[in-house]
């Protein structure tokens, strides 16, 4: 297993981390309703993903969608990828990881923006302690996506 394999999937694999956290914490919510810590955890650290949700629910109305139709299947594809030493496998999934980290980072946007009249709109950054996750994983992310397309232009050039 070379080391760029291992960047590679390090992003699919933080992706279905930080997703299966959240939606354990609104699993944990759902049974402990007067719990603070997630309360805490669900509102302020995992903010994004509750926004995201808000998104996709009229569209996908599966309960813990974010987790089985989008994170599982990218860190399925990773770890084949990983295990059976499958190249494209290994750079699907962390271009997946990366567009649904985007995906997360402008659900999160368009739900601190207020709502104006001009054409011209100001985007409002979320702050606090719900933009570190979001940050973290478009990092991951972007590093995985990088070198699994450095990985590939070098195949390129060295044939």
């Amino acid at each position: 297993m070379s080391r760029y394999a291992k960047l590679q999937f390090l992003g699919p694999a933080l992706v279905f981390l930080a997703v299966l956290m959240a939606e354990g914490a609104a699993f944990g919510l759902a049974h402990m309703p007067t719990s603070e810590i997630l309360w805490r955890a669900n509102l302020e650290f995992f903010r994004v993903f509750q926004n995201s949700h808000y998104l996709l629910f009229p569209v996908i109305e599966v309960p813990y969608a974010q987790l089985w139709i989008i994170a599982a299947p990218i860190f399925a594809v990773a770890t084949y990828g990983l295990v059976s030493g499958r190249q494209i496998a290994l750079a699907i999934a962390s271009n997946l990881s990366f567009i649904y980290t985007a995906f997360l980072i402008c659900s999160e946007i368009s739900f601190q923006a207020p709502p104006m009249a001009a054409s011209l709109t100001e985007v409002a950054l979320p702050v606090g302690q719900g933009i570190y996750l979001p940050l973290v994983l478009a990092g991951v992310g972007l590093v995985s996506f990088s070198v699994s397309h450095c990985c590939y232009i070098w195949r390129i050039f060295a044939r």
